[in-house]
């Protein structure tokens, strides 16, 4: 079987050899190892925020991480509820607070509520594989976690 390399493919060809031929492989190789470090550094140290600015009328109010009992969805917004049973509007969504807070300390239950381990009264088995969730402090509404949910939920508490 014959190949057929026109001009073209062969001039392009040469640059390339060029071009190749040019660098310095030591270099190039520091500078990706170096951008790689940076980028793992980045992995290895979430940023986790320590505490959030809400409004309370026109006042705002800086609430630690340590004060919160759990976020939770309140007619379409989510709201922080403090371990002193009072409630705060905050203007994120739960993913992004999901996203900005310490694994260790909290877990997102379900679409509607991400829980820190020291608010759980109690955790009972549901319906169909689903766990039911006692918070203090008291929610309004029952707190579901999914039965998909539930092994990670398990994991993280401890089992």
């Amino acid at each position: 079987m014959k190949i057929l390399i026109n001009e073209t493919e062969t001039i392009a060809a040469q640059k390339l050899k060029d071009m190749i031929s040019t660098i310095d492989p030591d270099v190039e190789i520091l500078q990706f190892n170096s951008q790689i470090d940076m980028l793992l550094s980045g992995l290895r140290t979430p940023q986790t925020v320590q505490r959030y600015l809400v409004r309370s009328g026109t006042r705002l109010i800086s609430v630690a991480i340590q004060d919160i009992a759990f976020f939770y969805i309140r007619d379409r917004m989510a709201c922080i509820r403090t371990h002193q049973n009072t409630d705060h509007f905050i203007d994120k969504s739960l993913d992004d607070i999901a996203n900005e807070l310490d694994p260790h300390d909290f877990f997102r239950l379900n679409r509607q509520c991400i829980v820190h381990y020291r608010s759980i009264l109690k955790v009972q088995a549901w319906f169909n594989g689903k766990l039911k969730v006692q918070v203090k402090p008291a929610l309004e509404e029952d707190v579901i976690v999914s039965r998909l949910r539930a092994p990670d939920f398990r994991k993280w508490l401890g089992e």
